[in-house]
């Protein structure tokens, strides 16, 4: 008697029954009914349980499956199996009439990424004899198929018959219409016997496709066919496994492509066959166009969009040859080529992709299509969880909503995979989403949907992290990244309402928590955009709370780093604090300090940063968390290393990185272990240890490539740069600058391009362009002041003015240095002051009047506020430039005395710039001390050649 069962009740019934007597293992039960994914045992045990249900196992005694605890389940009912013996000795020849009308239809002459399926499903079929190909339509299945027959013709002496069960509308009709393409002439309404009769002797191999609109008659039959026929082998192409004794269901993969947003050169994209399809369809439709890095971006983008679909990325192809392959891109991007006609001796449903999707869609009960439907607002992956609130709302049955996603996964509409942690994700291709979607507003439920989609991912995100900042934010906010392609479009949907349909509340919660996610996975761009939108939004019952402070905080941060030292950031640093208070947000006032020490570093207000950072250390003390105290120390060394104290910067960046062990120091978008690595590499550089400070350099770029953080990437790269430019690494130099222009998130960082552009320009004058390089940066010097971009313009002052100096412009090199000095006084920056003093003193020397006096008492000064500051290597350079100013008043004693003194006190670093041309004057004035034989390995060897046994 007929008993209602779901799809996944019925295979754990059959799984059972096969090994009926037999204990099966939940780990056997479900690769065997959900075919290797990787699911929750929980899902197993809901289907369990319906099946019970429906079989009344334990009424009245009666007992079908039995739980064998620890081990899994057994069906203990008697069973009985009917069995028809026939004997495939001898197998009789089919009559040259029949023989003549079994013609496959022909194969693709190349077939693409499908080889290695081919020889798998055919192996298969051969082994198990009943085989059906699943996969989505538009997936190649009867392409596949196709070619398996072909493949196993000779197996079966070219006694193959092809049935095209998808031009049958009556599903009476399956039995006649097989019989028909065997050559049988059927006079009854049932033709299972006479199919029997015909085939219980034969050698054959039977294609049924297109089997999913018909699929209970066609899997009665099959199994008929399958058990009583022992000759005969029967591979079947549907949308849905037909779930009957003795199939093998394989599920057809798509073709390879790359990732829409992919960035592969030409040659690596045209490895994947979903673009070799699109290449020869696009050459066969006219349109001819070359496979170069630019236009591959474009390819990928189609391909990767269209997941690897074969239909649909025939279709796209042929779009190429009329429209070209930019707007073909643009169009797929707007509509995704619904309407798209093929070729016009393809089936009807396979002209189009809406045909395709219509062939699906209208076969599907009126509960299934409105849950795919309602399903079309999730963007990629989603949660069971997801499923059943959009589906069904807050209220939702899981269990009946398990039962509708496992029918849409059955019917190939909806996908399934493990994501992490033996989670279970599912997801509707990107063809069928869009589909749904115009098939949702056609429905009139599109607003009722998308409302529950938004608040459902508001509650999430309030439930991942409540809304609150903190240190360990960074790894929930990576646990929220699977997700954004929803929270964007319920930001999208919110923010696009207008008058009263647009929910205040609702859309300032979602943008207050989005933003802050973006924010710490790097995503500025994003960030800024919807805390924009979001403090736009605020009325009276919004402004004021938790909300503003949150999306203030995020709005400065990201603002900070995308738009450059502007006032308005620190009025936003200051509301955001002044929310903090009231609401016992210490992580929130710890954030908007950090950000507070970070603005004023960037505009060069060292001072101020002091402050800022004091004012973190008493903030940090009191939450007593560890990782707070070492970013403390580290805020602390980045202030006093630009206030010119080198050894007491040292010291806290020592102490910081103790404290800090492993431990996350992400904060405000930024990674305080690379900031304070970027920073220390300076103060080593300054305190007389080259070698350590390429090294820690080194470890800075390494660590922030490591963290995958863009943002950290673009800062270690562009601020290591003047450790190297001062060791005189110029090879060094162009490979971070290269790296750094062709990093994704580099146009995004504005605010680094002008820095950027002074690194290039202080290389070329390194490299003895004086005059190329000064040019370069006084236009980028202008631009730096307009835009605050303060932390650097005192190197690019001392570069310009070194540059002018050598190319014999000395009056306008200290023109700028006068500039600069007097810009540096207000945020008390001294770390650059006696390399200003030096600068100034040789641009004197520079010009025709005799300036020595002037000059030497500059110099002097230098030197003393370098060994003040501990700055070894300032007071180097101070040396060689007061050496040769005493060489040249004829004291060349003293001279040489001055210099090996301070050249003396160096342990590292004797390949690098300014060490061998300290040792190179040296020699020059006749010094033959013993000190300066420890490094005559290196001081005796080419520069160039010095510097790459450092590196």
């Amino acid at each position: 008697m007929p008993v209602a069962l779901g799809d996944r009740a019925l295979d754990i019934l059959i799984a059972l029954v096969e090994r009926a007597g037999e204990v099966v293992s939940q780990r056997d039960l479900t690769a065997r009914v959900w075919r290797d994914l990787v699911v929750s045992p929980s899902n197993l045990r809901v289907h369990m349980s319906a099946l019970r249900k429906a079989l009344g196992d334990g009424e009245n005694g009666t007992r079908y499956i039995e739980n064998v605890t620890g081990q899994g389940y057994c069906f203990v009912a008697p069973i009985a199996r009917a069995v028809t013996a026939a004997s495939t000795a001898k197998l009789p020849e089919l009559p040259d009439a029949v023989r003549k009308r079994l013609v496959l239809p022909p194969k693709l002459p190349r077939m693409l990424g499908r080889e290695p399926v081919v020889r798998c499903v055919a192996d298969d079929l051969l082994k198990h004899r009943f085989i059906t190909i699943i996969g989505p339509g538009g997936m190649g299945k009867t392409t596949v198929a196709i070619a398996v027959a072909h493949a196993m013709r000779d197996g079966f002496a070219d006694v193959a018959c092809f049935v095209d069960i998808g031009a049958i509308a009556d599903p009476k009709l399956v039995g006649a219409t097989i019989a028909a393409s065997l050559g049988l002439q059927v006079q009854t309404e049932d033709a299972t016997p006479a199919l029997l009769e015909h085939l219980r002797t034969l050698r054959l191999l039977l294609i049924l496709d297109n089997c999913e609109h018909v699929i209970e008659p066609v899997a009665t039959l099959a199994e008929t066919l399958f058990k009583d026929a022992p000759a005969l082998h029967i591979l079947a192409t549907s949308r849905e496994a037909l779930r009957v004794e003795g199939e093998r269901a394989y599920w057809l993969p798509a073709l390879a492509s790359p990732a829409p947003d992919s960035s592969m050169k030409a040659a690596d994209v045209l490895a994947f066959p979903a673009v070799q399809l699109f290449m020869e369809r696009a050459a066969a439709s006219g349109g001819h166009f070359e496979l170069n890095d630019e236009s591959a971006a474009l390819v990928a983008g189609i391909c990767g969009r269209l997941e690897g679909l074969a239909l649909a990325i025939e279709l796209a192809a042929g779009r190429v040859g009329s429209h070209g392959l930019a707007a073909t891109a643009d169009l797929l991007n707007k509509n995704l080529g619904l309407d798209w006609h093929g070729r016009r001796t393809a089936l009807p449903r396979h002209q189009t992709l809406r045909a395709l999707l219509d062939w699906s869609y209208w076969f599907l009960p009126a509960d299934e299509q409105a849950a795919m439907r309602r399903l079309s607002v999730l963007v990629g992956d989603f949660t069971l969880e997801a499923a059943s609130t959009i589906i069904r709302g807050e209220s939702g049955n899981d269990a009946a909503t398990l039962n509708t996603l496992d029918a849409l996964v059955a019917k190939s509409l909806v996908s399934v995979h493990s994501g992490d942690a033996g989670t279970v994700r599912y997801r509707l291709l990107e063809t069928t989403r869009i589909y749904g979607l115009e098939k949702l507003h056609e429905s009139g439920e599109a607003d009722s949907a998308a409302r529950c989609h938004a608040e459902y991912f508001k509650r999430l995100l309030d439930e991942r992290h409540g809304g609150l900042i903190d240190l360990e934010y960074t790894g929930r906010a990576h646990a929220l990244r699977e997700h954004l392609g929803n929270i964007r479009s319920a930001l999208e949907w919110c923010f696009s309402r207008s008058g009263g349909d647009f929910d205040v509340a609702l859309a300032v919660d979602l943008a207050a928590a989005a933003a802050s996610v973006f924010l710490e996975l790097s995503l500025l761009g994003e960030s800024y955009r919807w805390s924009s939108a979001g403090l736009a939004a605020l009325d009276d019952s919004t402004r004021g709370g938790r909300r503003e402070m949150l999306l203030r905080s995020s709005w400065a941060i990201s603002s900070m780093w995308i738009r450059g030292g502007r006032d308005d950031v620190l009025s936003a640093i200051a509301r955001t604090l002044e929310l903090a208070d009231p609401l016992a947000e210490p992580s929130q006032r710890l954030r908007m300090l950090a950000t507070r020490h970070l603005f004023l570093t960037r505009v060069a207000d060292f001072r101020g940063a002091l402050v800022a950072a004091e004012e973190w250390d008493v903030a940090a003390r009191q939450v007593n968390d560890v990782s707070c105290l070492a970013i403390s120390e580290l805020m602390q060394g980045v202030a006093r290393h630009f206030l010119g104290d080198q050894a007491g910067a040292n010291k806290l960046f020592d102490a910081g990185f103790a404290r800090a062990g492993e431990r996350n120091l992400q904060l405000c978008g930024n990674d305080h272990r690379v900031r304070g690595l970027v920073v220390m590499s300076r103060a080593l550089w300054l305190s007389g240890f080259p070698e350590r400070a390429i090294a820690t350099a080194r470890q800075a770029a390494t660590t922030a490539m490591k963290s995958g953080k863009p943002l950290d990437t673009c800062f270690a790269l562009l601020y290591t740069t003047p450790v190297y430019l001062w060791c005189g690494h110029w090879d060094a130099v162009q490979s971070a600058l290269d790296q750094l222009v062709r990093h994704t998130h580099w146009p995004l960082l504005k605010p680094f391009h002008p820095v950027e552009r002074a690194m290039q320009g202080t290389l070329l004058i390194g490299r003895g362009s004086a005059e190329a390089g000064a040019s370069l940066l006084n236009g980028v010097l202008q631009q730096m002041r307009d835009e605050r971009q303060d932390v650097a313009r005192t190197f690019v002052a001392c570069a310009i003015a070194d540059g002018l100096t050598l190319a014999g412009r000395p009056e306008e090199a200290l023109t700028i240095l006068r500039t600069i000095r007097r810009n540096a006084v207000p945020g008390a920056e001294s770390v650059q002051l006696p390399e200003l003093l030096r600068l100034q003193a040789n641009a004197l020397l520079s010009l025709e009047q005799t300036n020595e006096a002037r000059a030497e008492r500059l110099l002097l000064r230098s030197s003393r506020i370098a060994r003040r500051q501990s700055a070894l290597a300032w007071e180097l350079r101070t040396a060689m430039t007061l050496a040769r100013l005493r060489y040249k008043q004829g004291q060349s004693e003293q001279a040489r005395d001055l210099l090996a003194g301070t050249y003396g006190r160096f342990t590292e670093g004797f390949g690098t710039q300014d060490l061998q041309q300290a040792a190179q004057l040296l020699r020059d004035l006749g010094h033959t001390e013993g000190f300066l034989m420890r490094d005559k390995a290196l001081s005796q060897i080419p520069a160039a050649e010095a510097t790459q046994r450092l590196m």
